[in-house]
């Protein structure tokens, strides 16, 4: 594998939910950290092969480093050319209030994390990229796929949903979008039980690897992932009363607890926005997932709108947490994915008013012009998109 890696930081988006600070005033002085990597391979012959970057986006109280596994493994399939694409920059993003993100805003975050706001920064981060490198263009030789697992699956969605034209699409894993009446109330009891079982605060290395391997909700996870995520969550502190050096999550109680209720004031926004969602989605959940309600999966398949619907994967014997606990099955349907959108986004892009009247902007103007004045024919403009689902009744049934 050649690629390189940097940390890097940019300012979050600025305008936020209130709560997210303690003082208003810091909302325009937060910092999210990145890693960003980047192939050391020639790109290829875009008319040849197409280039893709990757953005993912973790879940509540993990880190950018729980993807890291996963990275290097796509590529390995990249540069071995057992792929028809070639992967070029990925970014793994620390959401506010986790990891190194939570490190460079100490003393300023307040207890409201929403994730429609963590969609936002991914959006700042990507333009920031775009406007300083040149990396993660989204247009016909290169495409953005973000990646997103529980609360960074909602935020890839929604990401999506505020700036299709800067995703060819999505994959959402195990995505926290959809919502009960009653859900809080359930959560608060199902909470009282886990939050005991929060520790983030240990006297040793040992202690804490003991913690994450035998006692926590990530004791499943494949080895390398768990290595990954701790090296790069754990840190050392010292007690200011007794001196003594104490080892702590950057992602602390309170933060976690924050990314989780979090949740609740943003899936209604979620659940609203999906069906306008205009990327393909490749909607992944573990078969054995018992987080979300079991009818969250078959709401979500029949609210994204049916050519939207790239395809569904149920992982076998996958879990809530099969990203870090069956990393390789994972990778398997991200690169079967990244193949198929290679095929499929030549074949689209073939339709495209601009490819077919070979860039001539007179001939496009009259003709799609032509459809919308003289014979109103909405449905055959391009990119012009009428729902015809009655999305406020009982149901979300195509009527196509």
């Amino acid at each position: 594998m050649s690629f390189t890696l940097t940390k890097k930081e940019v300012k979050a988006h600025p305008y936020r939910s209130k709560g997210s600070t303690l003082l208003s005033e810091d909302s325009h002085n937060l910092k999210i950290v990145y890693n960003k990597y980047k192939t050391n391979c020639p790109p290829p012959n875009p008319k040849n092969q197409l280039r893709f970057n990757l953005i993912f986006c973790h879940g509540t109280g993990f880190n950018k480093s729980i993807w890291k596994y996963h990275v290097k493994k796509l590529y390995q399939l990249s540069q071995s050319m057992q792929v028809p694409w070639f992967l070029d920059s990925v970014i793994t993003i620390d959401a506010l209030g986790h990891g190194d993100s939570a490190l460079a805003n100490a003393g300023k975050l307040g207890p409201v994390f929403c994730w429609d706001d963590g969609a936002r920064d991914v959006i700042t981060v990507i333009n920031q990229e775009i406007a300083t490198t040149g990396d993660f263009q989204n247009n016909s030789e290169s495409r953005n796929v973000i990646i997103g697992h529980s609360m960074g699956g909602f935020i890839a969605l929604y990401s999506a949903f505020l700036e299709s034209e800067l995703f060819d699409s999505v994959i959402p894993i195990e995505a926290v979008i959809y919502g009960q009446i009653d859900g809080l109330d359930k959560f608060k009891k199902i909470f009282n039980k886990i939050k005991q079982m929060m520790i983030d605060t240990f006297d040793s290395h040992e202690d804490a690897l003991f913690y994450f391997t035998k006692f926590s909700f990530t004791k499943k996870f494949n080895e390398e992932v768990m290595k990954d995520y701790l090296e790069d969550e754990l840190i050392e502190i010292k007690d200011p009363e007794t001196g003594d050096i104490k080892i702590q999550c950057k992602c602390n109680k309170s933060y976690q607890v924050a990314g989780y209720f979090g949740a609740f004031p943003s899936i209604a926004k979620g659940m609203l926005a999906l069906p306008s969602i205009k990327v393909p989605i490749l909607h992944v959940v573990g078969a054995n997932g018992q987080w979300n309600p079991p009818e969250s999966t078959p709401w979500i398949r029949e609210t994204i709108k049916p050519k939207y619907l790239a395809g569904t994967v149920d992982i076998p014997k996958g879990e809530h947490l099969v990203n870090a606990e069956q990393p390789d099955e994972t990778i398997e349907v991200i690169a079967k994915f990244l193949t198929e959108r290679n095929d499929n986004f030549k074949k689209e892009l073939l339709e495209t008013p601009e490819s077919k009247l070979k860039h001539d902007k007179k001939a496009i103007e009259q003709q799609e012009f032509s459809k919308l004045i003289d014979d109103m024919d909405l449905d055959n403009i391009y990119g012009y998109e009428l729902e015809r689902r009655n999305l406020f009744g009982n149901g979300l049934k195509s009527k196509m």
